[in-house]
């Protein structure tokens, strides 16, 4: 593919063809007629450049669709450790929960006893 086929989108600076209308990564329009950018004549580097224009992921379901076999196992097992500590933090505070309303409202049913206890001891009842 010739470097005139393709424009750069100003946005997310994604490699683009000349004649799209939105830019393949991010969805922003393209300016019609765009002058044709190199990662040169920004002072970007330019990394994974190559005379084919590769089919940019859009969204994080496709980020993950491009992953191979065990970047896929690596993420998992990372996804399944945070979602482990999650679970264990939320375990942790529902007890705390627990712990705290079983204290109150023993708290208050000793209160609750001191006083009518006295209320009766005062009546003579």
């Amino acid at each position: 593919m010739e470097e005139a086929d393709r424009t750069m989108c100003e946005k997310c600076m994604a490699v683009n063809y000349a004649d799209a209308e939105f830019c393949r990564r991010c969805g922003e329009p393209l300016p019609q007629n765009a002058p044709t950018l190199t990662p040169q004549e920004l002072d970007i580097p330019s990394y994974g450049a190559s005379d084919e224009l590769p089919e940019s992921p859009r969204n994080a379901l496709d980020e993950l669709m491009h992953l191979s076999l065990w970047e896929l196992i690596g993420f998992g097992m990372r996804f399944g450790v945070v979602l482990a500590i999650a679970e264990i933090i939320a375990l942790v505070v529902i007890v705390i929960i627990i712990v705290v309303v079983t204290i109150l409202t023993l708290l208050g049913i000793g209160i609750a006893n001191l006083f009518f206890g006295n209320l009766t001891s005062l009546a003579g009842v």
